[in-house]
């Protein structure tokens, strides 16, 4: 047994190092190769790859159970130090077993292996990113191309009146809420009769929400979209997913996509005469972020979501949604198309990726051909997705590739919108050539409290003529009001700010909402309403957020996360923008580092 977890232990390091000690670790697990091959060491070393094979085999089928066992019982024994015994149980039965079979698999099996060690020779080689830059952007077009393809594209325009697109985020209700149930229970989710009753009654759930870690009852969710149906009336909503509670680990397959099919059912009947775009976000996979992106065992996710949003597609885009998990779909009248992408592609906490990072179902490639498509075709198109890809886990191998696409198509694409974060804030896209600004990322605050938010949603209104943000509106709920008034309240989902005059803009452009990271960087007061925003107005983010001002002004021009995170994209380019020093006071660097390594290298095809 000692021999396996050798073999473990070095095959990690081996697969995920480029150092000097790389050589010598290979040649001591080669030498168990051939003590159990009884050979001698061979001069060419690929003559080892049948018995390293055979021997990666009996490994493989040895060390699988043994392993699993031995982290499940350093997890039971280590979690309930920290969390609740409860959370650490469930996570043992979710998820555990997730991460052993997949890290298997990619680490022990005996192709992968015995690549790694160089006894077989390499499948395929690790593909940089400026390998990737030159197979996309040869055919990029010029300036005076772009100048020329927008004319075309305009006067492609049918519809030339200006519209709205309302954009639901992270609604994540919970059909377990109980009023009055310990808000503050000491677990990672609370406000369920579970967590039973505090001994002060302040502490307890409110009837419309509650400022804690908490998601909200599903009345308050039917209010919003009420308000927007009866008041707003968008043209379009794009839903960017997360519909299902944060109870992650006692979550049931079986009931996991019943939150997006009672919210669609409302927007069903509260806005019959908008067109709805929609894509699901990590939470709806069962365990949670958990997608296979290779294989067909999350087909039961993408069936029932293609169902229940069928009436709103043509049948090419159900049947891409219901094949893929990702879909397109134009309107003709706006020479408009949107693409919705599946950001568990990218996912880190998605163990399936171990099975293959390279471009996920192949989605990169597609959302090439669909952009490619219409440049052709001098058409417009809106990308919207749930993880941004300068979020904390979101695999900076694919955002970087991600925003390479971008920059070849940045004539075509009028906007990209995202959620997850639960926060209000931009991200910018960089150019991978001379670093200048190449796409504002518009990310969008949650409509859950959790956790101490203030339930939002958003509002773009666009130009008809020429398919271009001209400014949104974002609205939030005054939620300590509504719970004073009680279960008869009129819910008051009021304007917080308009976009252009809240940061005092220009307009909605790139030119100008660029500008934003170097105003925030030496404007202490605009940096303020940043972070005010980002908080959502909740006056305890606020003032947990504040603390980072500090050492911002202490001296000119010094970086911060909420400065570093407005002007990049990925999540390599924040922690640089940081610095060497300031990233690393940052926990979730090193995690975010750790799970790259267990992903793996990018490959070329």
């Amino acid at each position: 047994m000692r021999n396996v977890f050798v073999i473990l232990a070095l095959l990690f390091c081996v697969a995920n190092t480029v150092d000097m000690g790389e050589e010598l670790m290979k040649r001591e697990i080669l030498t168990k190769i051939v003590e159990y091959a009884g050979i001698e060491m061979p001069h060419d070393l690929h003559l080892l790859c049948l018995p390293c094979k055979l021997m990666m085999k009996s490994v493989q089928k040895f060390s699988s159970t043994i392993l699993l066992s031995m982290i499940r019982k350093e997890w039971i024994f280590f979690c309930p130090k920290f969390k609740d015994p409860a959370f650490c149980e469930g996570i043992n039965q979710t998820f555990i077993d997730q991460f052993s079979v997949h890290f298997l698999n990619n680490y022990l099996s005996p192709q992968n292996a015995c690549s790694n060690l160089g006894a077989c020779k390499q499948q395929h080689e690790a593909q940089t990113i400026k390998e990737y830059i030159n197979e996309v952007m040869f055919d990029k077009l010029s300036k005076e191309e772009q100048r020329q393809w927008q004319v075309i594209a305009e006067q492609n325009i049918k519809n030339h009146d200006d519209y709205t697109i309302a954009q639901f985020a992270d609604l994540h209700i919970d059909v377990e809420y109980t009023v009055g149930s310990n808000a503050f229970c000491g677990a990672p989710f609370c406000c369920r009769e579970e967590n039973g009753k505090p001994k002060d009654a302040s502490k307890g759930a409110q009837y419309w929400g509650t400022y804690a870690q908490c998601d909200l009852p599903f009345r308050t969710i039917q209010d919003l979209i009420q308000f927007t149906g009866q008041n707003i009336k968008p043209d379009f909503i794009i839903w960017t997913g997360d519909s299902t509670s944060h109870d992650v680990w006692h979550q049931q397959k079986w009931n996991q996509t019943l939150p997006t099919k009672m919210i669609t059912d409302e927007i069903k009947k509260h806005l019959p005469n908008s067109q709805l775009y929609a894509i699901y976000g990590n939470h709806e996979g069962y365990p949670a972020d958990q997608y296979d992106m290779i294989g067909e065992s999350t087909q039961w996710l993408r069936d029932e979501v293609a169902d229940m949003w069928k009436q709103y597609l043509n049948q090419e885009s159900y049947y891409q949604l219901r094949r893929n998990g990702y879909y397109s779909q134009v309107e003709e009248s706006r020479n408009l198309k949107f693409i919705a992408l599946n950001s568990q592609a990218c996912d880190l906490l998605n163990f399936h990726l171990m099975d293959g990072i390279t471009d996920p179902r192949g989605m990169l490639k597609w959302l090439i051909s669909e952009l490619k498509d219409s440049e052709t075709k001098n058409q417009f198109a809106i990308i919207f997705a749930h993880i941004p890809p300068g979020d904390t886990f979101c695999n900076s191998q694919w955002a970087d590739r991600f925003s390479v696409v971008i920059e070849r198509f940045e004539h075509v694409v009028t906007g990209i919108f995202y959620g997850h974060t639960h926060q209000d804030h931009v991200q910018h896209i960089r150019s991978k050539i001379d670093g200048r600004y190449v796409k504002t990322l518009f990310i969008a605050p949650s409509g859950t409290t959790f956790s101490y938010q203030n339930p939002s949603f958003r509002v773009f209104q666009f130009n008809g003529l020429n398919n271009q943000i001209n400014d949104y509106v974002q609205y939030r709920l005054d939620l300590a009001k509504a719970n004073k008034d009680g279960q008869n309240a009129i819910l008051n989902w009021e304007i917080a700010y308009n976009f252009l005059e809240y940061y005092g803009l220009e307009s909605a452009s790139l030119v100008h909402v660029s500008s934003l990271p170097y105003r925030l960087t030496h404007d202490e007061e605009l940096l303020k309403k940043y972070i005010y925003s980002y908080s959502t107005g909740s006056d305890v983010l606020y003032n947990k957020h504040l603390k980072d001002l500090k050492n911002i002004f202490h001296k000119k021009g010094t970086k911060s996360f909420f400065i570093c995170g407005a002007q990049t994209s990925t999540l390599d380019d924040w922690y640089e923008c940081l610095g060497f020093f300031e990233k690393f006071r940052e926990t979730s660097f090193l995690t975010f580092k750790l799970l790259e390594q267990f992903i793996g290298k990018w490959l070329k095809e």
